[in-house]
């Protein structure tokens, strides 16, 4: 029961940081406008920064307690997670093709299977 509370835990903080990262993503996309830096833009983009930095690293205390302790294996969750929120959030995400999203799930799901694999 504790390790289904940590998985749950760690999808939710993960979840979190990528949610605010993939938004920091897509504002600093945004920072240049007509050659210009937009000063709004910047602060935007480094704010959702902070807030997913902040997250991803309480993340790395629920992966450790799960045996999580390889750094490559501790991103790439978060990795996978904040690239679709940006195709979420920048609307490319509705563009892509049934072979691109069945390609999405398999790649979700192999990154699944080696966090269990890799913890163990």
């Amino acid at each position: 029961m504790k390790s289904v509370l940590l998985v749950g835990s760690l999808i939710l903080v993960t979840a979190l940081s990528a949610y605010f990262d993939a938004r920091g993503f897509v504002y600093a996309a945004q920072t240049w406008r007509d050659g210009s830096l937009v000063p709004a833009t910047i602060g935007l983009s480094m704010i959702n920064f902070i807030g997913g930095i902040t997250l991803y690293i309480g993340s790395i205390g629920i992966q450790q307690r799960l045996g999580i302790e390889s750094a490559a294996m501790q991103s790439i969750f978060w990795f996978l997670m904040t690239v679709v929120g940006i195709a979420i959030m920048d609307g490319t995400i509705a563009q892509w093709s049934m072979a691109q999203r069945a390609v999405g799930v398999a790649v979700t799901a192999g990154i699944g299977w080696l966090m269990v694999s890799a913890a163990h």
